[in-house]
């Protein structure tokens, strides 16, 4: 079994993926979805509404190279088209472990994630700001 794909199995089991079309739009619109999982094998129209899904967001689209039935088996349904992950660490895990296995294609979305984590790191770190007295 391909390391990406066991990532996903502990993003199912640990609930931090969304599953299905509506859920993982859901997930997107509310800002809390760090990655949109698309199968290859999705049809063109899937494709386009999960384009626009993301559209503005900061989740990069990532279309896997497996079909849905494999998608499917590694988060234990019988087929899944689309998914959101809404864990930073799993998304970025997932993404460099694509990008070792399948090539560069998937370089793009592991440095999309990789700034976020920076960014989110860097704002934790920062110097808190005033904060007023409480009466």
């Amino acid at each position: 079994m391909s390391k990406a794909l066991q990532y996903l199995g502990i993003a199912r089991m640990s609930g931090n993926i969304e599953l299905g079309e509506e859920n993982a739009k859901a997930l997107v619109k509310a800002g809390k979805a760090r990655a949109l999982l698309l199968a290859g094998d999705a049809s063109e129209g899937v494709k386009k509404r999960c384009e626009g899904y993301v559209y503005g967001f900061r989740a990069p689209l990532i279309v896997l190279p497996w079909t849905k039935t494999e998608l499917g088996g590694a988060v234990g349904r019988a087929q899944c088209a689309v998914a959101a992950l809404r864990d930073l660490g799993l998304a970025k895990s997932l993404a460099d472990a694509l990008a070792a296995e399948y090539g560069e294609a998937y370089a793009p979305a592991a440095a999309a994630l990789d700034e976020t984590q920076k960014r989110i790191k860097a704002r934790k770190t920062a110097k808190p700001g005033k904060r007023r007295k409480s009466e």
